[in-house]
């Protein structure tokens, strides 16, 4: 799953326990020898199962029982290579076993592979799988990361949401992802939020919420969200990248510097924190620092540091440098709010009024509460001759800078 790859979560529920096999054998040693199997993967002696089912399918190649053992065993050592194998073994054995198509279905989820997840799940819901919540939702991570998300949010829209408990926080967070992909931002945040409330212990939902806030340009919003993901999870090192990152749009605080100190007795040689150390030189206009560091980071495959290197390139005059920075951040991230509005000043800057345009009018649809985008839409139609669109984009400006304003006065019981 995008949002939950290579930082992140894994959303398959590893196999602790499984439905009674229904255990049916021609003679009576097999389906004693399998009885066995099954009750030594219940007390946790996995070998013991692993060997029984074993020495069943010596002498019956064809018992799906003892291939579905041998897949569960698989799983919970997170062999899915040979879970994959025994599951589809089971499938081809008993085709209406709706499990282990169920089973094979998350097999190829952990592998990353959606769309055959997607195959697999769907046929374990003709064969009627009897936990359709759990199915469903994995369903929908399938379809979503496979790049179907509205077929993601209809699988979750048909069934009612799961009350509480680690699977409702999972429904929340993959309708999160959907709106996500379909460029939703306000729809993704409130579903983050709420997977949040519901499981508060997992520190890749709140990566994810905090992700969103900062793309969408509501960075105090994801200031406060990161500073309290820094104090529950004070050594997870992505929660504390983004505890730094975040802190550094926010002028007049010292985060940056306590996040990088963190990062360096977390993670010392990771090419975040030499991101993290150029973001405390910028802050303390160290320029030239600073962009080594970026250059650095960049060179070591972080995608934040694109970003700020086309800000620094930009704000150095260096306008090639800057747009070739930038469009590498979009392509890493197309629905990045931030990379879209600083390519449209860029090409502002270029006189490209309708390039930046198209990426001003995209920047608005990831963050359409930011002054920011309101300020240079209007930029943009006043270059345009385009009046009326103009006067609209500025008198959004206004509004939405002065509720910022609003937000960040203290409360009159604060200043008593």
């Amino acid at each position: 799953m995008k949002g939950f790859n290579g930082n992140s979560l894994s959303l398959i529920y590893l196999l602790l326990s499984f439905p009674g096999l229904g255990i049916a054998a021609q003679q009576a040693s097999e389906a004693d020898l399998l009885r066995k199997a099954e009750a030594a993967f219940r007390s946790g002696d996995t070998s013991r199962a692993s060997a029984l089912a074993q020495q069943v399918l010596k002498a019956n190649p064809g018992s799906a029982n003892s291939h579905m053992i041998l897949g569960v065993v698989a799983a919970r050592r997170g062999d899915w290579r040979e879970a994959t194998k025994s599951f589809e073994a089971v499938t081809r054995l008993t085709p209406s076993n709706s499990h282990g198509h169920f089973y094979l279905g998350q097999a190829y989820l952990s592998q990353q592979k959606w769309e055959k997840a997607a195959q697999c799940l769907n046929e374990a819901l003709a064969q009627r799988y009897p936990d359709r919540q759990r199915l469903m939702v994995d369903l929908a991570v399938a379809e979503n990361e496979a790049g179907r998300p509205e077929k993601a949010l209809s699988s979750l829209r048909s069934i009612p949401p799961p009350a509480n408990g680690p699977l409702a926080a999972q429904y929340y967070v993959v309708t999160g992802l959907a709106h996500a992909n379909l460029n939703q931002p306000r729809q993704a945040i409130e579903a983050f939020q709420r997977g949040n409330e519901i499981d508060d212990s997992n520190p890749g939902y709140r990566e994810m919420l905090i992700s969103a806030l900062i793309s969408t340009d509501q960075t105090s919003k994801a200031l406060a969200e990161a500073i309290r993901a820094q104090k529950k999870f004070p050594d997870h090192p992505e929660i504390q990248f983004l505890f730094g990152f975040t802190s550094y749009y926010i002028p007049y605080n010292r985060f940056t510097k306590l996040a990088l100190r963190n990062l360096r007795e977390a993670q010392p040689a990771s090419p975040r924190t030499v991101l993290m150390e150029g973001l405390v030189h910028r802050k303390e206009g160290r320029i030239q620092e600073a962009s080594r560091a970026f250059t650095l980071a960049a060179e070591r495959g972080v995608p934040e540091a694109f970003l700020l290197l086309g800000i620094t390139s930009k704000e150095s005059g260096d306008y090639a440098k800057a747009e070739q920075m930038l469009l590498k951040a979009e392509k890493l991230n197309p629905r990045n709010g931030q990379a879209l509005i600083e390519l449209g000043k860029v090409y502002m800057a270029q006189d490209k009024v309708g390039e930046a345009l198209v990426r001003l009018q995209r920047a608005e649809a990831c963050m359409p509460l930011s002054p920011g985008v309101q300020y240079q839409l209007h930029r943009a139609y006043s270059r345009l001759g385009q009046k009326e669109k103009s006067t609209r984009h500025l008198v959004l400006f206004q509004k939405l800078q002065q509720e910022r304003l609003e937000l960040s006065r203290p409360s009159s019981k604060e200043g008593q």
